[in-house]
């Protein structure tokens, strides 16, 4: 092995019951061409200083016992994110125990790094991975792919938690192939993308970081930067919103992950939208639609908790102890179990495995151009300053068409309009730093405004429509207490279609940020 390699690949999760499968897979059968599976057992220590300085800046250094063979350390440093493939620079040399030596290390490149984020600092074990790793090498296509199977814990002071997952690592050849054979698997195998490494996973213990929602920061956008290159951007925030808050919905953790994992797939939505016409079809429709399909297994949830966490405790406050309301609460809560099992079958399902990995793809490299255009490809090289404003002028369109006399409205326009006002503010956030800050700033504040009385208005229907369904299930009391609720929820609609009006005539009347 030489000293120095880059290394890319796809990293996805596996539940170990169907491992098995994976290994008796009949496309494996094909692309092993008669190699077999090797297990080893490995021992992987990684070391950084307590504080995790050496993590901060993107590098890693682990020793390794590899079953009998001995012993080799590691150095990996981040060399770019391609948000589904990390790729990174990586150096390995032969160790004659498990004693970590910096020094062995001969490439200038390793030294300088060592020399300049290493040296004098106390770097010290941390944690530990101890796994078996079945592994063989693949030829498919063109591409010659290590395929890794690796089952087994990772240990940081008395806490582990497990691993069980698959690494295909590009040896030769294009990504595309890393994806084009984990979708023909998953046809076979539940496989699921995943974007947390060992390391990721030995460093929360060690830090001892509970799982969170995650909220994604802007999207850092510049006036050279191409259209591509901006949507590619999106559909990575996408991803990251998705996969991190993925594990709040499935353990029940926090309300907000299941709020931000569909913010995530909202934003992904409009920038199908907004980029709809310079995208050529067939993967990008089927992306559209697993898209909607999955955003639908978590409407239910999110419908209840905002019901059982934001409308009902305002009711109950102007009706303390009232039966009703208790019964109420209790019935909303039996809908709420049901709409997380409805929301866990849908992060279970085959059509959400397939979106992940054909959308990391999209996220990852130009796998939205097979297919495409000579219009559309030099529409999607352009800078994205010459497409923002054509985008940004038609949505502005729209929500001023729609919003024209806000207070004749019906119940589905103002949902409409909502949804227009939704894809105009995702779309200044998309393409707003490319503006300044500045300009931008006054034409969010008025969309977010109407955003919110819009939002308002449409869970209070949302919450109608759910406590109809709950008639059936309910006493006297019970129908008192929704009477009471409807009756609120009316006040407060009128109230809040004023405040629409006032704030829908602001939004019209001021300048535009990308004129």
């Amino acid at each position: 092995m030489a000293e120095k390699q880059i290394e890319i690949e796809l990293k996805l999760r596996i539940d170990p019951k169907h491992v098995s499968r994976l290994k008796q897979a009949a496309v494996l059968r094909e692309v092993k061409e008669g190699r077999r599976l090797q297990t080893t057992h490995l021992v992987s220590i990684y070391h950084d200083t307590p504080k995790l300085s050496l993590a901060g800046k993107g590098l890693a250094i682990r020793v390794r016992q590899i079953g009998t063979q001995g012993w080799e350390q590691t150095v990996k440093a981040t060399n770019g994110l391609r948000e589904a493939l990390p790729e990174r620079h990586e150096w390995t040399v032969a160790l004659e125990d498990g004693e970590l030596d910096l020094e062995r290390f001969t490439d200038k490149d390793v030294k300088k790094l060592l020399n300049k984020f290493a040296k004098k600092k106390n770097i010290t074990r941390i944690f530990e991975s101890d796994l078996n790793r079945s592994a063989v090498d693949l030829t498919y296509r063109d591409a010659t792919i290590e395929m890794a199977i690796d089952q087994g814990v990772v240990r940081a002071g008395d806490g582990e938690v497990p691993i069980s997952e698959v690494e295909f690592e590009l040896k030769q050849g294009h990504p595309a192939a890393l994806f084009d054979l984990a979708l023909e698997l998953q046809r076979t195998v539940p496989l699921l993308l995943s974007m947390r490494s060992k390391a990721s996973r030995g460093r929360d213990l060690h830090l001892g970081r509970k799982t969170s929602f995650y909220k994604s920061d802007a999207i850092e956008l510049t006036d050279e930067m191409s259209a591509e290159t901006a949507f590619r951007g999106v559909l990575a925030q996408g991803l990251r919103m998705i996969l991190g808050n993925e594990q709040c919905v499935r353990q029940d953790l926090h309300v907000e992950g299941c709020h931000q994992m569909r913010i995530g797939m909202r934003r992904l939505r409009v920038a199908f939208n907004l980029f709809k016409k310079n995208l050529p079809n067939g993967e990008a429709v089927l992306l559209r639609r697993l898209l909607k399909t999955c955003s639908k297994g978590l409407d239910g949830l999110r419908d209840w908790d905002v019901f059982l966490g934001e409308t009902l405790p305002m009711v109950a406050e102007r009706f303390p102890g009232h039966d009703g309301v208790i019964e109420l609460r209790k019935a909303a809560e039996k809908q709420r179990e049901k709409a997380l099992a409805t929301a866990r079958e849908m992060l279970d399902s085959p059509e959400y495995g397939q979106f992940l990995l054909t959308l990391g793809a999209w996220a990852s490299y130009s796998r939205w151009a097979s297919g495409a255009s000579a219009v559309q490809m030099k529409a999607m090289a352009a800078p994205v300053s010459e497409m923002a404003v054509p985008l940004l002028e038609r949505a502005y369109k729209r929500v001023t068409k729609r919003g024209d006399d806000v207070g004749s409205l019906s119940t589905p326009q103002l949902h409409a309009l909502r949804l227009e006002v939704k894809q105009m503010r995702y779309g200044t956030e998309f393409f707003g730093t490319v503006y300044g800050a500045k300009k931008v700033k006054k034409f969010r504040s008025r969309l977010t405004e109407m955003q919110e009385i819009l939002g308002q208005l449409q869970d209070a229907a949302v919450a109608e429509a759910r406590l109809l369904a709950l008639s059936s299930q309910l006493s006297k009391n019970g129908m008192v207490a929704v009477g009471l609720i409807s009756g609120w929820f009316g006040a407060r609609a009128d109230h809040k279609l004023e405040g629409l009006g006032d704030a829908m005539a602001k939004f019209a009347d001021q300048k535009t940020f990308w004129k």
